[in-house]
């Protein structure tokens, strides 16, 4: 009876919620190794030629953690020059999504006439849901027998179209983080990307397991 009472409670327990407190946890019980991580990563992007590739690597090593492994800069630096060149095809894409829906929000609303704003709202919108969407992508690429961009993509659109609400509470935090890290700086230096791949791993194995997709 216990058992079942556990099981119960933690069905209760909004799935978001939940993986928010397995990130938590997992950030928590290895904070040094992810302090060191999360710094080397935060000083790749004042490169910006190494920023793409240590991400991906960040999230490889987010994986790694989500099944227990703890794995250290050799294991990042690893895992950046694997995905290098996938890194930055990621990356050109949402360079490119995000000007093509800036661009036409701008010029939309500028015309200022009844039909332009409604096309500038709908662009803001899939603008919102594009940006959503991106949780999943990188952490579907280290699930992926198939190492495909392009399957992360659809993947990532899929996901988020099946679990909406899910999804924009953890945009939410990731927002909250982002903002925290901007403002004061230390929060990006400390924790900020490691806790936001370990967030979009945690996020991807519990939406899998939902859709009976794993164990």
């Amino acid at each position: 009876m216990s058992g079942n009472r556990t099981d119960d409670s933690k069905r209760r327990i909004p799935a978001s919620l939940r993986v928010l407190g397995l990130a938590a946890r997992d950030w928590y019980d290895d904070w040094v190794n992810q302090f060191v991580l999360n710094l080397l990563v935060a000083l790749a992007w004042i490169t910006i030629v190494l920023g793409p590739p240590m991400l991906f690597g960040l999230y490889a090593v987010a994986h790694e953690l989500a099944q227990g492994r703890t794995r250290g800069p050799g294991e990042l630096f690893r895992a950046a020059k694997q995905y290098l060149g996938m890194s930055w095809r990621w990356a050109l894409v949402e360079l490119l999504v995000g000007v093509v829906i800036a661009v036409n929000v701008i010029f939309y609303w500028r015309l200022e006439r009844s039909w332009s704003i409604i096309l500038a709202s709908l662009m803001f919108f899939l603008g919102l849901f594009w940006a959503m969407a991106q949780i999943y992508v990188i952490p579907f690429v280290m699930f992926q027998k198939t190492k495909s961009l392009k399957l992360a993509f659809k993947n990532a659109i899929l996901t988020f179209l099946a679990a909406p609400g899910f999804t924009f509470v953890l945009f939410l935090v990731h927002l909250l983080i982002l903002a925290a890290s901007i403002l004061f700086i230390l929060p990006m230096i400390l924790a900020g990307p490691a806790l936001v791949a370990i967030i979009g791993e945690w996020a991807v194995r519990d939406r899998l397991r939902a859709f009976a997709i794993i164990e």
